[in-house]
């Protein structure tokens, strides 16, 4: 599935943004999905600010703990580097799975305060897919099979229209680069009208 709308994306007084500096794109989904990995190449990409929270979590010494005050106390830090990333005109781009609603409105809420667009790309993968995964070695997460689990039976679908990329064998990494880029209105270097 794939969904793409000017008219949904989160910004202040509805108005699109042309200005890739200062722009806000959550990179979310389970833990295996894809996230980071595609993460990075886009912030790569727009020469942004790339904030995990796999590496928040492992900054503020939770690593392992996954229980509601620890992810809390990681998404409040991703909050912080987020406002300087903006505050320093660069393009962030955050990468967690922003698995609850209320956690999405505190990253739309302080878009709305600083005045910026914010972009939701989903990234999905097949479950088969992301116990093979989790159950390897990754450098940023030590997120398992179980802590998966965990996450998908709590996770709260995003209602509102946003990008969705399959990882895995379906789509290309540059066709789903390409879809990102589109869906946040960046060409040659810059956001575009």
């Amino acid at each position: 599935m794939q969904t793409i709308s000017k008219d949904h994306r989160t910004t202040n007084n509805d108005l699109f943004s042309t200005n890739i500096k200062g722009m806000i794109i959550a990179i979310f989904g389970l833990p295996g999905s894809g996230k980071t990995f595609f993460a990075k190449q886009l912030a790569s990409r727009i020469n942004g600010i790339h904030v995990s929270s796999d590496a928040v979590r492992n900054s503020l010494k939770q690593q392992t703990k996954y229980n509601d005050a620890a992810k809390m106390e990681v998404y409040q830090l991703m909050l912080s580097l987020l406002e300087k990333g903006i505050a320093d005109r660069r393009a962030v781009v955050l990468d967690a799975t922003f698995y609850k609603e209320s956690i999405r409105n505190l990253f739309r809420k302080k878009a709305q305060e600083l005045n910026t667009t914010l972009y939701f790309i989903e990234m999905q993968a097949d479950e088969s897919v992301i116990k093979i995964r989790t159950n390897e070695h990754r450098q940023d997460s030590e997120a398992d099979f179980g802590v998966y689990l965990k996450i998908k039976k709590e996770f709260e679908p995003l209602e509102e229209d946003h990008l969705v990329l399959h990882t895995g064998i379906e789509q290309p990494e540059s066709e789903m680069l390409s879809k990102a880029l589109d869906y946040i209105n960046y060409h040659d270097g810059r956001a575009a009208d």
